[in-house]
């Protein structure tokens, strides 16, 4: 992930090595941050059949 791209608590978040849950309002980046955390995974040899991503929202 590019840090022009994000911003640093994004960047934090999107770190791998840590677990994270993210709570934010519409259009704050949530979806970059999950999509740049699998492709680190995924860049970092993780097989795609051992992650699992879960997303929740209230207006569905």
């Amino acid at each position: 992930m590019r840090r022009d791209d994000a911003s640093e608590r994004q960047v934090q978040a999107a770190d791998p090595a840590a677990s994270t849950w993210l709570s934010a309002n519409a259009g704050s980046g949530k979806t970059k941050v999950l999509t740049d955390r699998v492709a680190r995974l995924l860049l970092g040899g993780t097989e795609p059949q051992h992650i699992l991503c879960l997303t929740y929202t209230k207006a569905a």
